[in-house]
C-alpha cells in the first residue's frame, strides 16, 4: 500500500511540474523558393541562451519552458537575422511559420568593400636577435 501511495504522490507531482512548462515549435521556412523549409536555420532563445538548429523539414522545438514572454532570434547563412517575440503558457504548444529572406548587400557596400581591399598598408617585418 505505501509503494501505491508513493507511486501515486510521485506522478501527481510529475503531472503537476509538466503542467508548469510550456514548448515553443515551428518551422523555418524561405521566402525565396517558395517556403522550402531552411535545414539547419539557427533559432536561440535571447532571455535563455538556448539555441537549437531547424532539422530537415525546417522543424525546431524548445521544451521545459517557464511562463512568460521570450524573444526568438532565428538566422541562416546568406538570409537576414530576425526576431521575433512569443508568450509562453503552461500546458500550451507554441507553433510558429518563421520566414526569413535572403539578405541583401547594396551596391555602395560592395564598392566601399573593393576600394578598402585596393588600399596597400606597407608591412613591417622586425626580428628578435
Amino acid at each position: 500500500m505505501k509503494q501505491f501511495l508513493y507511486t501515486l504522490v510521485f506522478l501527481v507531482s510529475a503531472f503537476g511540474f509538466a503542467q508548469n512548462s510550456g514548448v515553443i515549435n515551428g518551422h523555418i521556412l524561405d521566402l525565396e523558393e517558395a517556403n522550402a523549409p531552411l535545414l539547419y536555420a539557427k533559432v536561440s532563445i535571447k532571455e535563455t541562451g538556448a539555441e537549437a538548429l531547424s532539422n530537415e523539414t525546417g522543424l525546431f522545438t524548445f521544451e521545459n519552458l517557464k511562463e512568460g514572454t521570450y524573444t526568438l532570434v532565428y538566422s541562416f547563412v546568406g538570409y537576414e537575422t530576425k526576431e521575433t517575440k512569443v508568450n509562453v503558457a503552461a500546458s500550451n504548444n507554441e507553433d510558429l511559420k518563421l520566414y526569413l529572406g535572403a539578405s541583401t548587400v547594396s551596391l555602395n557596400d560592395l564598392a566601399a568593400l573593393f576600394a578598402s581591399a585596393d588600399v596597400e598598408e606597407p608591412s613591417i617585418a622586425t626580428t628578435n636577435k
